[in-house]
């Protein structure tokens, strides 16, 4: 009885730490290069960036389907918010820099 009791608390807890971690953001992203149809954004609709981080600077590029740079914006820390250009779902967004990055 005592196995099945700290069982359950054990499952108990590891399920409140999985649907907490599935609450934060998804609009924050780190370091890397992301497909515009991996965001599940809506194509055509304007979108903000913002570099949340509290001390590292953020490099921020977007690409079209044929590699071409569409934009290119350094965002320093904590800084303002600043306009993309319209994403459509083959677009590429690189982002360099160990700051993180807030998408809406």
């Amino acid at each position: 009885m005592k196995k099945f009791i700290s069982t359950f608390l054990i499952s108990l807890c590891l399920s409140f730490f999985i649907f907490t971690q599935s609450v934060y953001a998804i609009n924050i992203f780190n370091e890397g290069v992301y497909q515009v149809s991996d965001f599940n954004l809506s194509p055509g609709n304007k979108y903000i960036v913002q570099n949340i981080s509290e001390n590292q600077s953020i490099y921020l590029q977007v690409f079209d389907e044929n590699q071409i740079i569409l934009q290119s914006i350094r965002l320093p820390p904590k800084s303002d918010k600043f306009n993309l250009t319209t994403l459509l779902p083959d677009y590429r967004i690189v982002i360099v820099g160990k700051g993180n990055v807030y998408i809406s």
